[in-house]
């Protein structure tokens, strides 16, 4: 599932999860994984790698099914899931971490009336992307945590083991490089 909002009846899965239900854990597994991929290759860069970590931690969640509903919140709690075993994968040297960065799409919509609009807003869009791209990882992913995965700064701050304070400032330096990256654009209006 492409969808980047939580399944609304999350708890109840994870209930139906932990009796065993395979039907409620395919719903799990194909709401999460899409994100949990790009996620992992944030951090990997590898495609077999990141698809490697996701199984693990459905598998161990499948294994260990009977303590799902003793998590208080499952979303930071996957995420750092994912996020531990990418880590585990990075210290094993099973890979290393390479310098390119994966094109991230932005969701953003507007209307073009002109060809000239379509090709400000196409420009628009490039400069955004590569503002995105040249953030250091750290506050790449906290940033395409809080705007793709819509997960608040405390769950980011819970996944990523780090203090909500952190997750606020590498947001609000993302921002203004963004701002900065879009500034010419601003000034042609």
């Amino acid at each position: 599932m492409n969808n980047p909002q939580r399944i609304s009846n999350e708890q109840e899965i994870l209930k139906l999860v932990s009796e065993g239900n395979s039907d409620a854990f395919r719903t799990l597994y194909m709401h999460y994984y899409d994100r949990l991929f790009q996620f992992a290759m944030m951090f990997l860069r590898s495609e077999p790698a990141s698809e490697d970590v996701v199984e693990d931690v459905f598998y161990n969640l499948w294994k260990d099914r009977h303590t799902l509903t003793s998590i208080p919140n499952f979303h930071p709690y996957i995420y750092q899931a994912i996020r531990n075993g990418c880590l585990n994968i990075l210290k094993s040297g099973y890979i290393s971490k390479r310098g390119d960065i994966p094109e991230t799409e932005l969701q953003v919509s507007i209307s073009t009336h002109t060809p000239l609009d379509e090709l400000s807003y196409k420009e628009l869009h490039k400069a955004v992307k590569q503002a995105i791209a040249s953030l250091p990882e750290r506050c790449r992913i906290i940033f395409k945590m809080a705007k793709e995965d819509e997960m608040s700064h405390r769950e980011i701050a819970e996944a990523l083991d780090v203090k909500v304070c952190t997750v606020e400032r590498q947001i609000l330096i993302a921002k203004a490089k963004i701002k900065e990256a879009i500034q010419p654009f601003l000034e042609n209006i």
